[in-house]
């Protein structure tokens, strides 16, 4: 569980120093590995023919996510810092190999159905757990391009929150529903 005190502290950290580019950058980063990874997870469907209702559901959810790291992408203010960008990589390197578990799996998520299930559950526990909004400041800019992005990408999470939720319950497993809540 993430400690709500950290938010507090990253909060306070930019209320102090303001959306720098340095502190847009290393958000920026974190959220473009985390919807990375589900992007590549979700990018086989968009090839599957004749997709039927819950495949279209994650398709959906792929081009919000291509959305997202496009937005945040062209509304943050790049650092030049090359320590911070190896930095953000040390940090973001857990996410990418959980995503490469994930991926090179044999047989990858499309035709193995336990990649397929973690898949969706990582995919989910990011929507859960990463979040954008307790750390922008009550003094921010609520006009700021980055600032706008930011609550634009945790409302877009919500949403497709509750996609994953159902469509956790209902793709086809050889776990029991309970099971998989448990995993959750």
């Amino acid at each position: 569980m993430i400690d709500s005190a950290l938010y507090d502290q990253t909060r306070d950290r930019v209320a102090k120093a303001g959306f720098t580019a340095a502190i847009q950058t290393k958000i920026t980063v974190f959220i473009n590995a985390a919807k990375g990874g589900n992007v590549a997870y979700h990018s086989g469907v968009q090839w599957m023919a004749g997709l039927n209702v819950a495949q279209q559901q994650v398709l959906s959810q792929y081009t919000r996510e291509l959305e997202a790291i496009s937005l945040l992408s062209r509304t943050a203010r790049w650092s030049t810092d090359p320590a911070l960008f190896l930095r953000a990589q040390q940090i973001v390197a857990p996410l990418v190999t959980a995503w490469s578990h994930i991926m090179l799996a044999p047989l990858g998520p499309l035709l193995n159905r336990d990649a397929a299930f973690r898949g969706m559950a990582l995919g989910h526990a990011q929507l859960a757990r990463i979040r954008l909004t307790p750390i922008i400041p009550e003094t921010a800019d609520a006009l700021e391009p980055f600032v706008v992005a930011l609550r634009r990408i945790e409302q877009e999470n919500a949403r497709m929150l509750q996609l994953q939720i159902r469509l956790l319950k209902s793709m086809e497993s050889e776990l029991p529903v309970q099971t998989r809540e448990a995993r959750l």
